[in-house]
């Protein structure tokens, strides 16, 4: 008896608009290869890359959110906010994004002088030269590995870059409620990423009932335990759950697939009806 294939999607992705080593346009065609259906970019603290990446899954028929991922700071515990249909055309979400991307070269550049005192030959140009977009960790990691200061990504935060290491930097603090906040008010949907990873359920259930519509239960890096505790800390507060492989490409510390986080249906389903209710009420408020 033949059975028919589970749809593929994935809506937690990079590109070289962030810290990823494909394209956007690269990426999309990969989740053509892949059989993917629906998809989202979600560059860090950036937008740069959806309309490429937008133009590329129309051309193939890929149903594709607008995406970003805010990188914030709860109590100096690294807490990440998706935001799923942002308008990219809201100049006050454009502002904020860019601010960030201002800060990542200011962090970037204060890593990179502790590294030159630490006695390390690197420097900010090929550091640039690496991200060709916005500057993160792993650009500055692949300089170092460059240069045979290290031997991987992992081992480069571990050793020099990673929190609590010699040259670490550390990020500014956009509060996760004020990232929800943002992404709201641009009409977009926001997601706390990878619950698993934050190390502390309290943060959680406060993001919830500040304002975040939602958890990424299904994640490349959960552990089924992980899982089935964050889907029923979702069905608890009736908010939905997304899925997401954090695929950076090749050469990344995360490398699982994209697409490799096989999902119910109903889960691409019912985030797409939200973001289309959130987009829908956001447009109604514009024309008043």
């Amino acid at each position: 008896m033949n059975t028919i294939p589970t749809p593929l999607f994935d809506f937690h992705a990079h590109t070289t608009a962030s810290d990823g080593t494909l394209t956007p346009t690269e990426l999309v065609t990969l989740a053509k290869q892949l059989g993917l259906i629906a998809m989202a970019i979600t560059d860090h603290d950036t937008i740069a890359g959806l309309p490429d990446g937008s133009a590329k899954a129309k051309e193939f028929g890929i149903y594709f959110l607008h995406g970003v991922e805010l990188n914030t700071d709860a109590s100096g515990v690294e807490v990440d906010i998706l935001g799923y249909f942002v308008d990219i055309e809201d100049p006050t979400f454009i502002n904020m994004v860019e601010y960030r991307q201002g800060e990542r070269i200011r962090r970037a550049t204060e890593m990179v002088s502790k590294l030159i005192e630490l006695g390390f030959n690197i420097t900010y140009e090929r550091v640039r030269e690496i991200a060709g977009g916005v500057i993160a960790r792993p650009h500055i990691a692949q300089a170092l590995i460059e240069n045979g200061y290290a031997s991987s990504q992992k081992d480069a935060y571990a050793r020099l870059i990673g929190f609590g290491a010699p040259a670490y930097a550390k990020r500014d603090p956009l509060k996760p409620e004020v990232a929800i906040k943002h992404i709201k008010s641009a009409g977009g949907v926001p997601i706390i990423a990878h619950p698993g990873l934050i190390g502390d359920d309290s943060i959680v259930h406060d993001l919830l009932n500040q304002g975040a519509e939602g958890l990424e239960a299904y994640y490349a890096y959960h552990t089924k335990e992980q899982q089935d505790k964050y889907l029923a800390i979702a069905n608890d507060y009736n908010v939905i759950v997304s899925c997401g492989s954090d695929y950076h490409g090749p050469n990344r510390n995360k490398n699982k697939m994209l697409g490799s986080v096989v999902t119910p249906i109903q889960v691409m389903e019912t985030l797409v009806d939200k973001v289309q209710e959130a987009w829908h009420t956001y447009k109604i408020k514009a024309v008043k």
